[in-house]
């Protein structure tokens, strides 16, 4: 629910600000409460034209329904036999976007759990007129609600229906599901993921995949489809769909295993994006889409893979058959969270079966084995596909610390002796420093230094003990100490990776000159390699002003004044710090600090601020920074 300011409210923020002149101020406040006049309906249709709960609407039942008691301590409910429905219908037409997926997994800003069914309830509770929001244009239904609720929001001017996760049930599945194309026919946009009960007997699973199949079919204009067929059947009864324009489909071995070569067609495809279980269902679909369409992303889970099945050949029969077939390809993104292998993979070699798709605008490689990557490497792949303009090369394996402990800091020093009581009788003995600290300065606690996966050791210390343990981490300590908190690795922040630095300046220049539309990267690049990148103009005259943001704070880094001089040179628009490499935000109090971004890079940002200003305002440089 949004805040109103009041009509007093109103009109203290407009005295507040007009001239004290008495003329000049009517003036102001008339034109003021004309333009607010105005502007009221069109604000009202913008606060209520998006809602992630039926909260709000609820709330209008509630407010126009009861009446205080005469002592104004108590509420009661409204006894009159016409309820209010004045407040409601106000609001309930200007909405235009329902999202209700987040009910149970997001805590909302008044710090609870809303209730969807209190909230329906609520709204149904009173005859309303149905459907209950008559302009809803947009609807995403809660998780794991049942589906005969859905129907009271369903309206004939529905574009867009989402049910992201329901449970298949033989009778009131199959009751609901039937019933909604006939309330909402003009569907364009359809997510329907229905999963079915572990146990199901195979005539469930027929009959599910024939209700699923038949309602897709009732909409002819269906352009953008998200479905789990569960049987074969299901997916060769999507073939055909000739407005579908985006597909994405959850598919496992059992969906696919019949499915005959050439089977699917989709004259109007334009993007294809699946899920499944093995890299040989990947390709099993592959086999049985008769073209490709011009955007394809594929994702392999991690859960049914294993080594013998994850070669690095099978990803080659899986991109040999996209290059085979997908020559006006321009997307085209790869997950692959499982190992190929313990030898690191050349990923140029990987990739080489795509080098026919020249129309390629955008690679994306994700993977969790090693790889390697070359200047030279760089240099083939950007040749061929010069169309080239986001590139995204990443190793999904989490960074190990290589660092080697820093030694113990050396021990405090011996506090202070005891005061000794005055004693008139006894001399005083004489005032020393001898074994004393600084002025002013409070003994140091013992510290132990804490080995944390994934980070550098650091050292902590013991006064802060039984702080924050309930993190599942264990640390290694290097000595026995006593209960000590235990923190999650910085990953939790922000996930550093392992990158495999093989390439240079030298190769990310050649990439931006051979795709000079190029405008995001994420490469492992080895900032350290500077050699004959020291001159005025290091990057020999390639000058990109697209790439704004890039992945480059996890490669290590050499000299931030050259390292600085050079991004300046080639990518004038770049911040190192914006966008995937912005600044993480400080840690909750009972945390650490991290400081996951290297001190380097800070370096460097600086630097290329410095030379950004004064290239703007014409600044000579001093003769000692050229």
């Amino acid at each position: 629910m949004h805040h109103a300011l009041l009509i007093p409210d109103v009109r203290a923020h407009i005295f507040a600000s007009i001239k004290e002149d008495r003329q000049l101020g009517r003036c102001t406040f008339a034109m003021l409460a004309r333009t607010c006049s105005a502007l009221s309906e069109a604000s009202l249709d913008v606060l209520w034209s998006e809602l992630d709960s039926l909260r709000p609407l609820s709330s209008c039942i509630y407010a126009a329904n009861t009446v205080s008691s005469s002592d104004e301590l108590t509420i009661e409910a409204n006894d009159d036999t016409r309820p209010d429905f004045s407040v409601f219908d106000k609001y309930a037409h200007r909405v235009r976007k329902l999202d209700l997926s987040g009910q149970q997994r997001f805590l909302r800003r008044n710090g609870g759990y809303p209730s969807l069914t209190e909230d329906l309830g609520a709204l149904l509770y009173y005859t309303l007129n149905s459907p209950l929001l008559p302009n809803l244009r947009h609807l995403a239904w809660a998780p794991g609600m049942g589906l005969n609720l859905l129907r009271h929001l369903l309206g004939p001017h529905l574009l867009s229906l989402k049910i992201p996760s329901h449970r298949w049930s033989s009778a009131s599945t199959l009751f609901a599901l039937t019933k909604i194309p006939a309330l909402c026919p003009k569907i364009k946009s359809l997510t329907l993921q229905v999963h079915s009960w572990d146990g199901h007997i195979d005539s469930e699973l027929t009959q599910s995949s024939h209700c699923i199949s038949r309602v897709i079919g009732s909409w002819p204009k269906l352009e953008e489809l998200d479905c789990n067929p569960m049987t074969f059947e299901g997916v060769l009864r999507l073939s055909g769909m000739e407005s579908l324009r985006i597909l994405r489909l959850q598919v496992n071995a059992a969906s696919v295993i019949e499915l005959p070569p050439d089977s699917l067609s989709f004259p109007s495809l334009h993007t294809f994006q699946f899920q499944t279980d093995t890299l040989d269902t990947a390709i099993t679909l592959m086999k049985a889409m008769k073209s490709f369409p011009k955007s394809l992303k594929i994702d392999v889970f991690a859960g049914r893979s294993r080594r013998g099945t994850c070669s690095p050949e099978i990803v080659g029969v899986l991109l040999g058959l996209v290059g085979r077939d997908a020559f006006e390809l321009r997307h085209f993104s790869l997950n692959l969270p499982f190992l190929l292998g313990d030898n690191p993979e050349n990923v140029s070699e990987i990739l080489r079966p795509l080098f026919v798709c020249r129309e390629l605008r955008t690679l994306s490689l994700r993977m969790s084995s090693p790889f390697t990557l070359g200047d030279d490497d760089l240099e083939m792949m950007a040749r061929a596909w010069p169309l080239l303009e986001e590139l995204e090369l990443i190793d999904l394996r989490p960074r190990v610390a290589t660092h080697t402990p820093p030694p113990l800091p050396p021990p405090p020093p011996p506090p202070p002796p005891p005061p000794q009581p005055l004693n008139p009788q006894l001399p005083l003995p004489p005032i020393t420093t001898t074994g004393l600290g600084q002025p002013n300065q409070a003994p140091q606690p013992q510290v132990v230094t804490v080995t944390i996966p994934h980070h550098m050791p650091m050292p902590l210390p013991l006064a802060h003990a039984g702080q924050a343990n309930q993190f599942l981490y264990p640390p290694a300590f290097t000595i026995s100490p006593p209960v000590f908190p235990v923190f999650p690795p910085p990953d939790l922040f922000f996930p550093v990776r392992s990158r495999t630095a093989e390439l240079t300046f030298h190769g990310l220049i050649l990439l931006l000159k051979l795709c000079p539309n190029l405008y995001y990267f994420d490469l492992a690049l080895d900032a350290t390699k500077l050699d004959d990148l020291q001159g005025d103009r290091p990057g020999g005259g390639v000058c990109n002003r697209l790439v704004k943001y890039a992945r480059l704070i996890d490669s290590p880094i050499g000299d931030p004044e050259v390292v600085a001089r050079i991004l300046f040179d080639i990518l004038p628009e770049l911040d190192p710090l914006a966008g995937p490499n912005a600044l993480l935000p400080v840690p909750p109090p009972h945390l650490p600090a991290h400081n996951m971004t290297p001190q380097r890079w800070n370096l460097v940002r600086q630097r290329m601020m410095d030379f950004r200003h004064n290239a703007r305002h014409g600044t000579p440089q001093p003769v000692s920074e050229i």
